[in-house]
């Protein structure tokens, strides 16, 4: 059997946490779709169904395409939103500043009551994403996603960002941007009724765009880091509906400057779109925390 890699393995797990959850038993699975939102080929995407269809999540009929099973079909994905909900366990307390120095498996496992194989996932995933890594001695670092980090991270990217777009032979992809701008307008259509989860992975894959224009691995491989970082405390604001739609609409105004050729102008919006981005982020920062701290509201979810 061919192994599962790194992205399939994500996509797999986001169609379970996500896509599952919005439509119903029966109901054909639209690939090209879940690709677009997800910012990859069909290829992975259909991979990742195929895994699916072994396990007994969905099935396949030749020119019809996947389909999700019945419910007590579909139980075989019960393991995984355990998991899943593990993982969002894990970051809410890495918000909360509550896995600082080096833990041991031992004590994570009694913490979260969590299983042997369940921990490992979870800590594979984090560790993928940059956001764990192991220690001499079975123990785990966790990194550091508080205040201080985020805005540190804004600093670099108010740095790195909009340089990137005024370097030498800048270009993003022209169809790749006419697709994710079109993502932003039913994005912004849409609002009131998108996961906030979506429209975080949304920004996400604006802002990696940006970076993949100036064509250098280290700096897409910062944006990604930073991207995760950010994904642990700022789902926290995804709730907060209006900023969202004017976030879109300001990273709208920075991809029709790029269109237009207008690299200074991007640049210069870039740089406004952060900084406000910033200023939000920190006016709410401790009401989002606390909303955690209550229960209210999930990392990575809606409110309760």
């Amino acid at each position: 059997m061919t192994a599962v890699s790194p992205l399939q393995e994500r996509i797999r797990n986001q169609l379970r946490a996500q896509f599952f959850e919005g439509i119903q038993v029966g109901e054909r699975i639209n690939e090209a779709e879940i690709a677009a939102i997800l910012g990859v080929s069909r290829t992975p995407v259909r991979r990742a169904l195929v895994q699916l269809q072994r396990e007994g999540v969905v099935s396949y009929e030749a020119n019809r395409g996947f389909r999700l099973l019945e419910a007590s079909r579909a139980d075989a994905a019960q393991g995984q939103v355990v998991t899943l909900s593990l993982d969002e366990t894990v970051m809410r307390d890495m918000a909360l500043g509550a896995l600082d120095g080096v833990i041991s498996e031992r004590a994570l496992l009694a913490r979260y009551n969590a299983t042997p194989g369940g921990l490992t996932s979870t800590l594979r995933r984090l560790m993928r994403d940059q956001l764990a890594e192991p220690s001499p001695g079975r123990g785990w670092i966790f990194a550091d996603v508080g205040a201080a980090a985020l805005d540190d991270g804004y600093r670099f990217r108010q740095i790195v960002e909009p340089a990137a777009i005024l370097s030498d032979l800048y270009e993003v992809d022209r169809s790749v941007m006419e697709a994710l701008d079109g993502e932003h307008a039913r994005a912004i259509d849409t609002m009131e009724t998108m996961d906030s989860r979506r429209l975080f992975e949304l920004d996400a894959k604006f802002h990696l765009m940006i970076a993949q224009g100036a064509r250098s691995a280290s700096l897409v491989a910062a944006i990604e880091r930073q991207n995760n970082i950010r994904r642990v405390n700022e789902y926290l604001g995804f709730g907060r509906r209006e900023r969202i739609r004017q976030s879109l609409a300001e990273h709208r105004g920075i991809m029709a400057a790029l269109k237009a050729g207008e690299h200074q102008l991007a640049a210069a919006l870039m740089r406004i779109h952060l900084q406000i981005s910033r200023e939000e982020t920190f006016v709410h920062l401790e009401e989002d925390l606390e909303s955690v701290r209550s229960g209210r509201v999930r990392i990575g979810g809606e409110a309760d």
